[in-house]
């Protein structure tokens, strides 16, 4: 086998699960790797999650072990709160340049006591030791004032606002991208109600409010008033599988749906919940025998139709649902204390995708924001949500596959 060192480096972009798995693959095979991620920990979207389906295990278990083994593998070089500011290609292989926003925090001298937190006047610190690995401490500049009283209360010393951003420039032999995906904003469909009322959240939103590891410990409660609703509403294919904003199905709505519903009447039967649907798509291994388990007892209540309206009531007491339902014909309007909008996700690297002009290596990609599996390039490859919307387990098999085909492309060429 030969040394790591002799070959050049993979970069995989993105420290959601494929990226995490990915790296971890590549790594255990000997190749050297540069992991790049946006955030200021790795995790991607579900380290967000409170449950995952079909087998409703904690979403954090799992993840925080490859989380751990990731950051520690020896091959394996980190770069959080970072992006790709450039990508070239020069004879056969890539010339990066990466920019590391400084955390203007050292953590290896903070001691998470909290105290610069408490004296920050516009929450612009942000630190974590629960539920991260290894413990995460940062200053998000943009919003700092810079008046210094962090700094004069940090007992350790930590604090550095002279800190400046970094360019990292690497040479690489293949990307990775493993970008997932991020919620799309729906103010601008009026229909929605989004930002107008406290209690019509998207469906991540809701998934942080009521997670057991969350603020409200898993209780059921409305943002407005911290009482317990006694009706949810979950509106499928919200911004999705519509011209407007997301042409195609986003593809784990219904599962998360049915997830988030099911777990509502776990922890209080008495809310009834009623999920609107186009269609319901459970295209997984077990998924089918998941949604049938969460009907049984649980009375979920199936509305096939998509809401034409969503507006909250005059004093904000309730929130109007306007719909048709599609098997009996009938239009009604009801009145909802919560309203979960599901289906508004899209792949996340349109928010930092590079500009595109001949040097870029970035594959080409779709309308829709997606990688165009069609690409003729064979050291760019693309894995989980950028690829096609997919789920978790999808998205670690397309991850060890994208790793796969580096490995292969490197023996092939011996």
């Amino acid at each position: 086998m030969r040394n790591p060192k002799d070959i050049s480096p993979v970069l995989v972009v993105g420290g959601g699960v494929a990226g995490i798995t990915a790296s971890l693959d590549l790594a255990d095979a000997g190749r050297m790797v540069h992991l790049v991620e946006s955030t200021e920990h790795l995790g991607g979207q579900v380290s967000k999650l409170d449950k995952l389906y079909p087998t409703d295990h904690c979403a954090f278990c799992p993840l925080w072990t490859d989380v751990k083994k990731c950051m520690e593998h020896s091959l394996i070089t980190v770069h959080t709160l970072s992006h790709v500011k450039e990508l070239k290609k020069e004879s056969g292989k890539y010339s990066a340049v990466i920019l590391k926003n400084p955390r203007y925090i050292d953590e290896k001298k903070c001691v998470f006591c909290g105290r610069c937190v408490e004296e920050c006047p516009v929450n612009a610190i942000h630190y974590g030791w629960e539920h991260l690995y290894p413990p995460s401490c940062f200053i998000d500049e943009p919003s700092c004032t810079k008046c210094g009283n962090c700094a004069e209360v940090c007992p350790a010393g930590a604090i550095n606002m002279e800190l400046k951003k970094e360019e990292i420039n690497l040479l690489v032999s293949d990307v990775i991208w493993a970008t997932g995906f991020k919620e799309a904003d729906l103010r601008h469909l009026k229909e929605y109600g989004s930002g107008t009322h406290p209690d019509i959240m998207t469906s991540m939103e809701f998934e942080n409010w009521t997670a057991e590891g969350g603020i409200n410990k898993g209780k059921i409660v409305k943002r407005s008033d911290h009482s317990v609703p006694q009706n949810i509403a979950f509106i499928q294919c919200a911004g999705a599988r519509d011209l407007r904003m997301i042409p195609s199905c986003s593809a784990v709505c219904c599962m998360h749906a049915l997830k988030q519903a099911g777990w509502v009447k776990r922890r209080n039967r008495m809310i009834d919940c009623y999920i609107f649907y186009t269609d319901l798509r459970t295209v997984g291994r077990d998924y089918y025998r998941y949604s049938l388990s969460e009907f049984e007892g649980t009375k979920i209540k199936l509305i096939r139709g998509k809401p034409g309206l969503i507006h909250p009531l005059p004093g904000g007491d309730g929130i109007a649902v306007q719909f048709e339902n599609t098997l009996t014909r009938k239009r009604e309007i009801r009145k909802f204390d919560m309203v979960v909008l599901n289906g508004n996700i899209q792949p996340s690297l349109i928010q930092y995708r590079p500009g595109q002009d001949e040097k870029t290596a970035i594959p080409p990609m779709d309308k829709e924001g997606f990688f165009n599996t069609k690409s003729d390039e064979t050291s760019n490859f693309a894995c989980g949500f950028g690829l096609a919307p997919a789920d978790v387990a999808e998205s670690v098999i397309q991850a060890s596959a994208a790793a796969m085909r580096v490995l292969n492309k490197e023996s092939d060429q011996r």
